[in-house]
């Protein structure tokens, strides 16, 4: 019985590792897709273009003339580009 017991432990944290390994390559793929003119959204929530990137910071407009200089691990996501209708 306790067999079986440490068996499942061992599966199970076997699962774990392997989807914390998944998760940190998906995240290291996508900071190393970061290019200029890419929009991204934040953790913080904050939507922005980037307009330069400076090793591990980058330099995102939020809105027109606010440029914030963050850390490139603050990157959740990279938006589709919108398209503005007219």
């Amino acid at each position: 019985m306790d067999y079986i017991l440490l068996g499942v432990l061992a599966v199970m944290i076997l699962l774990l590792v392997q989807q914390n390994r998944r998760r940190k390559k998906d995240a290291e793929n996508l900071l190393a897709s970061l290019a200029v003119g890419a929009n991204v959204i934040l953790h913080s929530g904050i939507k922005g273009t980037v307009i330069e990137i400076y090793g591990d910071d980058i330099v995102i407009e939020s809105t027109p003339k606010t440029k914030l200089l963050v850390v490139k691990g603050a990157v959740r996501a990279i938006a589709p580009a919108v398209t503005e209708a007219k």
